[in-house]
């Protein structure tokens, strides 16, 4: 029997709902962030939709792990109302390395919603059938990559790194047109 557990959970946002750049709004783009980072650390996968101001979350890894994360969950402002939808064992992680898989609000979902007699998102009407063709839009979707959804402001580590290459690289140019200048000078004497 494997150790490893998928928890889903559904959840209301708690703060306001408008997107930047009609693609992600700015506070989830913060919870991707964090969760990447710390989900790394606990060994732990998953996938998370956020739309109609409504949390649909997949969550992969040991129990205890999972648990203990979702104790946290319960106690975080920025949400209410979390229900947990599923709770069952697994033999092998549904999202790969995904430490936090972001699906954007797309037509896909739309037209999932369409098929379950449904105007628009909202997992609290979700029965187990409906839960699992999420999951498996989920699984199959696309990723939203951060930098896509809401420019970060670079990391000065960054800034310096990538600033120092092209000072070198300026640098390199100007002294090897300084050298052809002079060499072009002593022949031209």
């Amino acid at each position: 029997m494997s150790d490893l557990i998928q928890l889903v959970y559904i959840s209301r946002a708690a703060f306001q709902t408008v997107p930047r750049n009609n693609l992600i709004v700015p506070e989830v783009s913060k919870i991707l962030r964090v969760s990447r980072r710390n989900n790394r650390a606990k060994q732990i996968v998953g996938a998370l939709y956020f739309g109609n101001g409504f949390f649909f979350q997949c969550l992969e890894g040991s129990e205890p792990a999972l648990m203990a994360l979702y104790e946290t969950l319960k106690t975080d402002p920025r949400h209410r109302d979390l229900r947990i939808l599923s709770k069952r064992a697994i033999t092998e992680r549904s999202f790969g390395n995904w430490e936090m898989k972001y699906l954007p609000p797309e037509q896909d979902v739309t037209r999932l919603m369409q098929s379950f007699g449904m105007s628009s998102f909202d997992p609290y009407q979700f029965n187990e059938s409906k839960t699992a063709k999420m999951l498996d839009m989920l699984a199959s979707g696309s990723n939203l990559q951060l930098d896509e959804a809401a420019p970060a402001q670079p990391s000065p580590k960054l800034v310096t790194k990538a600033g120092v290459s092209g000072i070198r690289v300026v640098i390199a140019v100007l002294l090897v047109l300084l050298l052809a200048a002079l060499l072009a000078q002593r022949f031209l004497s």
